[in-house]
Parts: C-alpha cells; structure tokens; sequence
C-alpha cells in the first residue's frame, strides 16, 4: 500500500514524468489533454481498450476515490 501511494505520489507530481518512463509518449503531445495522449496510446498500440475501460471503471470505484481524496 505505500509503494502504491509513493507512486501515486510521484504521479500526481508530475504525470508526463511518470508515463513516459513506461510507455513511448513524443515530447510534444500536449501534456495537458489526457485524451490526446490516451488516443496515442491507443493507435499505438502501447495499450488496448479493455485496459483503458478498466481504468475508467477503477476511478468509479468508492475505495479508489476515498483513496484519491484523503491525499488532496
């Protein structure tokens, strides 16, 4: 659970940082639209749908958002 949270952490800090040590992001997609680099993500192939939609589905999750808001 701390390694969890020291990741969300570093994230929050600085996702472009965090995402571009696991996946191939160009430097000048625009950082500040998570759409843009999702759909590169996917036409990339980096990623699959289902695993986006699992995503999607997380952040729904009461635990997940108690979680996400006690560290705001």
């Amino acid at each position: 659970m701390n390694n969890f949270m020291q990741m969300y952490s570093q994230f929050m800090g600085n996702p472009m940082q965090m995402l571009m040590q696991k996946y191939n992001i160009p430097k000048d997609i625009d950082a500040n639209n998570p759409n843009s680099i999702i759909q590169h993500l996917l036409n990339s192939g980096q990623v699959s749908q289902a695993q986006v939609n699992a995503l999607q589905g997380m952040r729904n999750n009461p635990m997940i958002q108690q979680l996400i808001n006690n560290k705001q």
